[in-house]
């Protein structure tokens, strides 16, 4: 991996494999198993998007939009989220941000059918370490509103601290509430993970 700003350049992660899940790029094959959660409005509102009304505009994302924003910001493909032995996509995990060289934003989203399982702990742990070890980040921070409490769950069993609470935002349905931001630095992921 190339740590050079030429946005044209395609920054591919490994597929990777933790107990229970097999991590992958998704591709434009994947529109209709990513339709199936990103359309309901419990999974996409509190991620910040209007629920996907189509299939063929998840297979436009796929295609044009999510290549191009990860060009512009020279971000990591990011992974679909499968069980092991399967190759259905249930959720996903990403670098959704730059902030810094250095500093990523992590988003997930997850099919409510396999929500409380600690699926996506799992996942983004798997993202994190990957993202220490290889991508040379010095921080990860996450960001989510208030009432979203399965993602401020996640924030805090992965080890990451509130740093800030942005008081009256308008979520992705214009609605005034707090945007939670936390952060993951590398030193303290080395503390519970010994250094590389």
């Amino acid at each position: 991996m190339s740590n050079n700003n030429n946005t044209e350049e395609k920054i591919s992660l490994p597929n990777l494999e933790t107990d229970r899940l097999y991590l992958r790029e998704r591709t434009v094959a994947d529109a209709e198993a990513v339709f199936e959660y990103a359309s309901l409005p419990e999974v996409s509102w509190p991620a910040g998007f209007p629920p996907v009304k189509t299939v063929e505009d998840e297979v436009y994302y796929l295609e044009h939009v999510l290549p191009k924003r990860n060009a512009d910001h020279h971000l990591p493909s990011g992974y679909g989220i499968c069980f092991k032995g399967t190759d259905k996509v249930i959720g996903s995990v990403d670098f959704n941000l730059r902030h810094a060289d250095d500093v990523l934003e992590m988003g997930y989203t997850l099919h409510p059918d396999y929500w409380g399982q600690g699926m996506i702990t799992e996942a983004a742990q798997a993202l994190i370490d990957l993202g220490f070890t290889q991508l040379g980040l010095h921080k990860i921070e996450i960001g989510c509103y208030d009432y979203n409490v399965g993602s401020r769950r996640v924030a805090e069993k992965l080890g990451f601290t509130l740093e800030a609470t942005i008081r009256d935002r308008k979520d992705a349905q214009g609605k005034r509430c707090a945007d939670l931001r936390y952060g993951l630095l590398k030193s303290e992921w080395e503390k519970h993970h010994g250094s590389i």
